[in-house]
């Protein structure tokens, strides 16, 4: 919600449509990483890869896995930076920027899945009111007339953008010997996911409705949505108050996604421990390209390859749970016989 501009400078007002059919698309993603982690049966994601296919098989899904993790820790770590940079700092220094923030990083690779899931349900109640607080004033500013007419240009490619940004399927597998799947979570899981896809359209849309064709350019429309707000604006600046509790909430998905990668690493060199060794070693990959590079995915080619890969591994990840193990191998021939004799 920090970056509805990506999907207006593709598509325009039609970036709630983009945000509609990108949703749709990751809830689709979901529910097929639920059913991958349901025929798991509470076992790791590389482990039960491993007893579908063949090592190699398993090291080059984790690969597939690992890439996607390294790309959005570097578009979460530049989403911190532009509301830093434009809100809270007259001017970043990039290294007094990336120094505490890989640092962090690397302390999150030393905490049990459990623990960063509980540091999560801290903030969830701010998140809420600085999402009241920024919308639900604005609103008496929307311009329906602003979402038409449908132009259907550059949806496609704006929907590519929302998937490289929002994809968030990926997750779940690296979680998958915490998580225990029933019918329940699943259908739960699924309403939860479904009303935040729709809060995120309708989101798009309130910024659509009120920037109208200022809404490529409004990098950081959560914060700049205050200005709506007199109430929040009237003797003094409070909209620094829902930055803060923005970026915290990046903060702690920079922590997750960094947290996925060194799972992603950990299963394909196959050591249990060492955290520090490779945490730094995600720094030392991660630093310099970041420096290096600007704004790399808005190259559409760049883009479309990344979107495809992100989409392939949670299919990947189905397609192999449905090769069955060698012990469901021998199972089919008992049962078989069991069912012979009864006859």
């Amino acid at each position: 919600m920090s970056l509805p501009s990506l999907l207006a400078e593709f598509s325009g007002r039609d970036a709630w449509l983009a945000a509609l059919l990108g949703t749709v698309l990751e809830l689709l993603m979901l529910f097929v990483v639920l059913n991958v982690l349901k025929r798991g049966a509470g076992s790791d994601i590389y482990s039960d890869v491993r007893r579908r296919v063949t090592g190699v098989g398993a090291k080059i899904f984790v690969l597939m896995m690992l890439f996607i993790f390294l790309v959005q820790i570097f578009l979460i770590a530049d989403q911190i930076f532009r509301l830093l940079d434009q809100h809270l700092f007259d001017s970043l220094n990039v290294h007094k920027f990336l120094v505490p923030l890989m640092l962090m990083g690397v302390m999150f690779c030393f905490m049990p899945a459990r623990a960063i899931f509980r540091s999560g349900e801290v903030f969830w109640l701010f998140i809420l009111v600085a999402l009241v607080l920024a919308v639900f004033p604005a609103l008496r500013n929307v311009r329906v007339s602003e979402l038409s007419p449908l132009t259907g240009g550059g949806v496609l490619n704006a929907v590519f953008r929302n998937l490289i940004f929002f994809e968030t399927a990926a997750f779940l597998l690296v979680f998958s010997g915490d998580i225990k799947i029933e019918k329940k979570f699943t259908r739960k899981f699924m309403l939860w996911a479904g009303g935040a896809g729709l809060s995120f359209v309708f989101f798009v849309a309130v910024c659509t409705m009120l920037f109208g064709s200022l809404a490529p350019i409004k990098t950081t429309a959560i914060a700049e949505l205050t200005t709506y707000s007199s109430f929040l604006t009237q003797g003094g600046r409070l909209d620094w108050l829902l930055v803060c509790t923005w970026v915290l909430l990046l903060l702690l998905r920079f922590g997750v996604t960094f947290y996925c990668a060194f799972a992603s690493i950990r299963y394909i060199l196959n050591i249990k421990h060492r955290a520090g060794f490779i945490g730094f070693g995600i720094v030392a990959v991660v630093y310099p390209i970041f420096v290096l590079f600007d704004n790399w995915t808005t190259r559409t080619p760049v883009a479309i390859t990344i979107a495809v890969l992100f989409l392939a591994v949670p299919l990947v990840a189905f397609l192999c749970s449905l090769i069955p193990t060698n012990h469901e191998r021998q199972a089919i021939p008992r049962k078989n016989n069991q069912a012979q004799g009864k006859a």
